[in-house]
């Protein structure tokens, strides 16, 4: 009997210790823009380091692409005392209140995708933007020949990852073919429906349009929707940023030229990693550029392989 009760003890005391135990597994969050298959890779990424890494992770996405919103699920996840939160900012200034608010209640914030330069945020882990969008709009004005009218597509005119693209695209433009007239920058508030409609009017503004680009992700496959229904796919030259499946179906069939691909995996991997280096009081990087790919119809087959055999170490 008392070796009995000696075993009971012992299973007594280590039950409230492994408790304890994992009560202090770090809780990190990723809080997206707003619900859209972009952010899947990226939380394939967060979870796989998680998994690594031995910390609870976990994603919130807005219903619509709302600062409102945006700043809720922040202020929520302020009243539950998460460990650290990796944020796709929406807006910057807009966000500035809440990311200081979070920090000033020890919870660790970074950017991701998006950065929120303005905010107390302790760093950002993605794309270059204006360099992205540089590059993008020099491949562009060879495609178009160095001439014509173009017109900008972009998901929100608040985001600062959005306005950088833009800003770099126009760069390029105007350094390298003054030929090509930007007509106007779209708005079209990141929903693929709105896309639609806002490439439906262009085109009936605009019959001499000779090029579509779209700094946002679901404005090249909304658009190379409208281009086949209007039997102008090919007749004018689309792309655009990230790799959604009808975006690559549209490179496929010759409706898209290129999309430039955001190391999305990578993005999410690199948050869980700062994330716990911020928790151990360790410096990180102000910036921290991820890269970019473009895909064409020459590796549309291989180049998520080309990007994983990259990271995957």
């Amino acid at each position: 009997m008392k070796k009995v009760f000696a075993i009971g003890l012992v299973l007594a005391l280590l039950v409230p210790t492994m408790a304890f135990s994992q009560a202090k597994k770090p809780v990190f969050v990723m809080v997206t823009k707003g619900v859209h298959p972009y952010y899947e890779p990226c939380f394939e990424g967060f979870k796989a380091a998680g998994e690594k890494y031995g910390v609870t992770v976990e994603k919130v996405d807005p219903q619509k692409f709302e600062l409102s919103l945006q700043v809720k699920v922040i202020e929520d996840l302020i009243a539950r005392k998460v460990d650290g939160i990796a944020i796709s900012a929406l807006d910057d200034v807009g966000l500035v209140p809440v990311i200081a608010d979070a920090m000033k209640a020890g919870i660790k914030v970074i950017t991701f995708d998006a950065p929120a330069p303005s905010s107390a945020a302790l760093t950002y882990i993605g794309t270059d933007n204006e360099t992205a969008g540089y590059v993008a709009g020099k491949r562009m004005a060879d495609l178009m020949g160095k001439s014509g009218e173009l017109i900008i597509l972009q998901g929100g005119l608040g985001a600062t990852n959005l306005n950088l693209r833009t800003k770099g695209f126009k760069r390029a433009i105007a350094e390298s073919a003054p030929g090509i007239k930007i007509l106007d920058v779209v708005d079209e508030k990141g929903d693929f429906a709105e896309s639609v409609n806002k490439t439906e009017a262009i085109l009936q503004t605009y019959p001499n349009l000779k090029g579509i680009f779209s700094v946002s992700a679901e404005g090249a496959p909304a658009a190379a929707n409208v281009l086949k229904q209007q039997k102008k796919a090919g007749k004018i030259v689309l792309a655009g940023f990230d790799d959604l499946k009808d975006t690559l179906e549209g490179i496929k069939d010759n409706t898209v030229a290129f999309c430039l691909v955001q190391k999305t995996y990578k993005m999410g991997w690199l948050s869980v990693e700062r994330l716990l280096d911020a928790k151990a009081g360790k410096t990180i990087p102000k910036n921290i550029d991820t890269g970019v790919l473009f895909v064409t119809k020459d590796n549309l087959n291989n180049y998520m392989d080309e990007m994983k055999k990259e990271f995957a170490k």
